[in-house]
């Protein structure tokens, strides 16, 4: 069954995709005047008739902003991967698995998974000043292709779960939906992080705090989200089990998530640290002009620890009714 190395991989997967979706948007929504500058008949080189050549060019503010998250986006992602080969235990698998894809969601995820960390240090090094002769419209195309590739990554890591059907609790069409929704808020998460480290926060305050506003919100869905899954659970409905043994199954998997051991990480880890919590401090962040480094750092180091807690729980009380069936 599935080991913590995979609920890392997940957490990682999901947060490092949530950031490049977030990045990529803030990338396109860059006024175009401000990265961009025309060179058409720049030292007389180019023809009068040639239609103009935008080329980006990365101002200071911008580059201390996009190149370290899309830079911290991909740590993650890779971290993940690092993950995933030490569960798999061969590298050889993944790589016979990448040279032979199938339309199975392992194979999805993994081929996601890399197109979304070639594709951010694509995007880190045309942010970080290093493809000089880069167009702008082809940097936005590739901005559109990552939050593509982004999605998919952060859906594939619920839809994992839940195409394993000898799990009930995995089994709801919640799941993928909640997964999603953390992975973004991780995402923003990590990108507010890294503006607070590198300065960028300042100067983009405004931005920021409206992105800070757009967290909340992604908070508040994530939480209504996660009341259905549970409280489904909790009722006996998942996926297609309502009866028999799978009813029983899914029914002690959705005590053991808000009552047996390891209750206490979901309510104090996901639900008050990763929720609650994250959700007052981004209402604060979100006022016009609010700057406060310590603050944003506290709000993203609780939004992560959620996720990673949430994910932790529900692979865990996932497997609890499987285990207890096979020592009984």
């Amino acid at each position: 069954m599935l080991g913590p190395m995979i609920v890392c991989y997940l957490f990682l997967g999901g947060t490092g995709a949530g950031a490049c979706l977030v990045l990529a948007v803030l990338g396109l929504l860059a006024p175009r005047e401000r990265v961009a500058v025309a060179i058409d008949g720049a030292r007389g080189s180019v023809s009068r008739r040639s239609s103009p050549r935008v080329v980006l060019r990365v101002p200071e503010p911008y580059r201390k902003l996009l190149a370290p998250g899309y830079a911290a986006a991909l740590v993650t992602l890779a971290l993940g991967m690092v993950f995933l080969l030490a569960d798999v235990g061969r590298a050889d698998r993944v790589l016979l698995l990448l040279a032979n894809p199938t339309l199975s969601f392992v194979a999805v995820g993994a081929w996601s998974l890399a197109a979304c960390a070639v594709l951010a240090a694509l995007a880190a090094l045309a942010w970080g000043g290093f493809a000089r002769r880069a167009s702008l419209r082809a940097v936005r195309v590739l901005a559109v292709a990552l939050a593509v590739a982004a999605l998919v990554v952060m859906a594939y890591t619920g839809l994992l779960l839940q195409s394993l059907s000898a799990v009930p609790l995995w089994a709801s069409p919640w799941l993928p939906v909640l997964f999603v929704l953390s992975s973004l808020s991780c995402g923003a998460a990590l990108v507010l992080a890294v503006a607070q480290f590198t300065g960028a926060a300042r100067t983009f305050a405004t931005a920021l705090g409206r992105l800070a506003a757009a967290d909340a919100v992604v908070i508040v869905l994530e939480a209504v989200v996660a009341a259905v899954f549970v409280g489904l659970a909790l009722a006996g409905i998942g996926g297609d089990f309502v009866a028999g043994r799978t009813a029983e199954a899914l029914a002690v998997s959705a005590e053991a998530l808000v009552a047996g051991e390891a209750a206490w990480l979901f309510w104090g880890g996901f639900v008050l640290v990763g929720l609650a919590v994250p959700l007052v401090l981004d209402a604060v962040l979100a006022r016009p002009r609010s700057v406060c480094p310590p603050l944003a750092i506290a709000a993203a180091a609780c939004i992560l620890v959620g996720g990673f807690a949430m994910r932790f729980c529900v692979v865990e009380a996932g497997m609890h009714p499987l285990l207890a069936m096979t020592v009984g």
